[in-house]
């Protein structure tokens, strides 16, 4: 009889705990699963630097074509077809070489200031190296084919003397930028290196 009295508390204990027990319903799962983080949505500007790197693989493979001499009379169009629909406007054509636009720089907000190792000023930079190189390869190509550079687009000629002030205030602008963010870049290191070397003394 004692026994079965323990059996009927024990089973009448256990009722109460599993009637007590947290509710296990798939809301409070699927709540716990949502957890909402903070931050900047980057995709658009992983799409920006994805374009940016795609349009730097079509200089490079322009300049290297026109370098090569592979352009022959007839020409060659080499525009990679991503480039082509991710730039609004079709590239200029001479002699049946395609020119591609300069690249713009970034916009102030596509940088975020926190030392990428892929920043898009580095891009820009790359990319407009590329752009003056292929520019360079096809005036010497146009001038090899004689033609007058009267008939080059604008933006190539060789004989340009005057540089337009926008430009050369851009220039200043963004070398400004850039060192105000390496300025800051070392200030950080050197707080981090005394920040260490404090650590380590205590």
């Amino acid at each position: 009889m004692l026994r079965c009295s323990l059996h009927h508390q024990l089973a009448h204990q256990i009722r109460l705990a599993s009637s007590n027990a947290l509710p296990t319903s798939t809301g409070v799962v699927a709540r716990s699963k949502r957890h909402q983080r903070g931050g900047r949505n980057l995709s658009e500007h992983y799409h920006r630097l994805e374009n940016t790197v795609r349009g730097k693989d079509a200089l490079l493979e322009q300049a290297s074509a026109l370098s090569q001499g592979s352009a022959g009379a007839a020409g060659v169009q080499s525009i990679d077809e991503h480039t082509s629909s991710s730039t609004p406007k079709g590239p200029n054509i001479i002699a049946g070489f395609a020119i591609l636009e300069e690249p713009k720089p970034p916009a102030d907000d596509e940088c975020c200031m926190s030392g990428c190792a892929i920043c898009v000023y580095d891009l820009y930079e790359e990319s407009l190296a590329a752009y003056k190189e292929s520019v360079v390869a096809l005036g010497s190509t146009l001038s090899a084919m004689n033609i007058p550079e009267d008939k080059w687009p604008s933006h190539i000629r060789t004989s340009q003397t005057q540089i337009p002030s926008a430009v050369i205030h851009s220039h200043k602008t963004k070398g400004a930028v850039l060192d105000a963010f390496e300025e800051m870049e070392r200030a950080l290191k050197e707080k981090r290196e005394k920040r260490a070397a404090v650590e380590t003394e205590s």
